[in-house]
This record gives C-alpha cells, structure tokens and sequence, in this order.
C-alpha cells in the first residue's frame, strides 16, 4: 500500500465525503461505510492536533530543561568558587568537592622537562 500523507490522506477522504454526499439517493448502500470514514476522519484531525501539541509541549519542555541546565551549571561554578575561596587553591580539602587542588610539581620533574627541553632545541635543525 502506498504511503500517503496526512494531509493527502485527509483531502482525499473529504472529497470522497462530499461527493457521496452530494448523491445521496444513488449511493444510499454506502451511508454505513461513509459514516464509518466521517468518524475516521475525525479522529484522525483530533489526533493529528493532539499530537502537534504534545510536539509543541515537548520542545518547551526541552527548552525549559537547557535553562534550568544553564542555570544549574552557573549555580554549580559559583559554589566551587567560593570553597576555592575558602579552602584556598592548594588545598587536598578540594578533592572532597570533586576538585583538585593546584599542586606544585616536584623539582625532579620540573629539572627534567627543561633537560628534555633543551635536548629538543639542541637537536633542532632549523636553528
């Protein structure tokens, strides 16, 4: 069966509709089955409106839920702001609030970057 769309569909039954109803005496057989796709036809607009609106109402939802996000997030900083404030940058007390804390590197390290650095530059052909 084809697939029609909605707004095919609903022309085509209306039309259908008007015709039978402008001959009544000569299809007067059909009277059931047309009353039967009146009711369709209804039904089928009612849900078709149900359903924009349930669409309509549920990008709403989508947008009220990325403000309050928006918000939540802002809030959220704020709050990490101020125990930063608090306990200081360097604290290990961060970790308790899911942050880390600014640590200093330990000089073996910071000695061997700048060797691994100046090898770098020493082996730099461009220079």
């Amino acid at each position: 069966m084809p697939k029609n769309s909605f707004a095919d569909d609903t022309f085509d039954w209306s039309q259908l509709l008007s015709s039978v109803g402008k001959h009544p005496d000569e299809v007067h057989f059909m009277e059931d089955l047309s009353s039967e796709l009146r009711l369709i036809l209804n039904g089928v607009k009612d849900l078709n409106k149900e359903r924009l609106q349930l669409k309509a109402r549920s990008q709403q939802i989508t947008r009220d839920m990325e403000a309050l996000k928006n918000r939540g997030r802002h809030v959220a900083g704020r709050i990490r702001s101020g125990i930063k404030t608090q306990y200081g940058l360097n604290s290990e007390q961060l970790t308790e609030f899911g942050m880390n804390p600014r640590r200093r590197r330990r000089i073996k390290d910071a000695i061997a970057e700048r060797e691994a650095v100046a090898k770098v530059v020493d082996s730099d052909p461009s220079s």
